[in-house]
């Protein structure tokens, strides 16, 4: 179910489409805009004032699908990494006893406190204190 749910990407991939169609729409009008300053005699302070808005927009919207794109990158590793330990559990038969090799692929770190507290951090950077 956290696989599924990590691995889920589909508000992400709707952000994604409407990003791509905002910069597609912006790209047009900046041709345009370029165009039609090319071939009528214009305020150019008008029209730097407008060229200017159009390339702001795109690069906000470019920006913002570099960071939905690295979100969904990170998304499916996460959900990758789970699947893995998930099948490396599923190998081992019923623990009568301590197994390292289960230890080392969830375990990451154990920090012992002055105070006699444990925390311990797992492979996917989850931490519990006990």
């Amino acid at each position: 179910m956290i696989q599924t749910t990590l691995s889920d990407c589909t508000g992400i991939d709707a952000e994604i489409e409407s990003l791509l169609e905002e910069i597609s729409v912006v790209t047009e009008l900046t041709k345009r805009c370029i165009a039609e300053n090319s071939q009528t005699a214009q305020n150019q302070i008008e029209y730097a004032a407008r060229y200017n808005g159009f390339v702001e927009r795109y690069e906000k919207a470019k920006a913002q699908l570099e960071r939905l794109r690295i979100t969904k990158a990170e998304r499916e590793a996460q959900a990758e990494a789970i699947g893995a330990s998930m099948f490396e559990v599923q190998e081992l038969d019923a623990l009568s006893e301590f197994d390292e090799k289960l230890w080392l692929s969830v375990v990451d770190t154990v920090t012992v406190h002055a105070d006699g507290r444990l925390t311990f951090k797992f492979q996917g950077g989850t931490e519990i204190d006990a």
